[in-house]
Formats: C-alpha cells, structure tokens, sequence
C-alpha cells in the first residue's frame, strides 16, 4: 500500500488548501471555472510536452515501484500529471482570489 502515499498525499493537500479557498470564495471562484480548468489544461499539455524531456535527460526520475504502474512515455507515471493539475489548479484558485477578487484575503 506504500506505493499510494504519494498521491494520496498529494490529493489530500489539494483537497485541503482547495476547500480553505472555496470556503469563503465560492461565488466567485465559481464565476471564474472556465480560467481554472483551462489553467490546470495548459498545465498538463505543457508537462506532458516537456516532462519526459527532463525524464530522458536524467533531470529527475521516480522509482516506479512506488507509483501505480501507469507511465507513460516511460518516465512520467501518472501521479505526476494528477499532481500538476490539482496544484496548476490550486494556485489558479489562489492568484484569482488574492490578486482579482473583491476580498483578497481568505
């Protein structure tokens, strides 16, 4: 069961700081969907374009016996791209809320 602490951690923090901002920005997070999904989009497309680059070049690498199983181009398993989208989306959250709401705080 070891191999799921990495996404599991990385669902529960995003799970965490998501439910912080939505809490009290709701309404106009909601009002700003379409950014945050297209954000967290950009932000897979882009990793999966420049991800196995660094993977092939040695920049980093997993031990693929503590992901699930599912790589792909044979050096980026699948948490890696759940990951970026769930903190591509966090941030978005986060820069919208703090830098164009009418609140700018939590």
């Amino acid at each position: 069961m070891t191999h799921l602490t990495y996404l599991t951690m990385t669902i529960i923090a995003g799970l965490v700081f998501h439910a912080i901002i939505w809490a009290r920005n709701a309404r106009f997070l909601w009002s700003q969907r379409r950014i945050i999904a297209t954000l967290a989009l950009i932000s897979v497309i882009w990793q999966v374009i420049v991800d196995p680059i660094g993977g092939q070049w040695g920049a980093w690498f997993f031990d693929f016996e503590k992901t699930l199983g599912l790589v792909f181009f044979g050096v980026m398993p699948i948490e890696d791209l759940i990951g970026i989208a769930i903190v591509s989306s966090a941030a978005a959250c986060g820069v919208l809320v703090f830098g164009y709401s009418e609140r700018r705080w939590i």
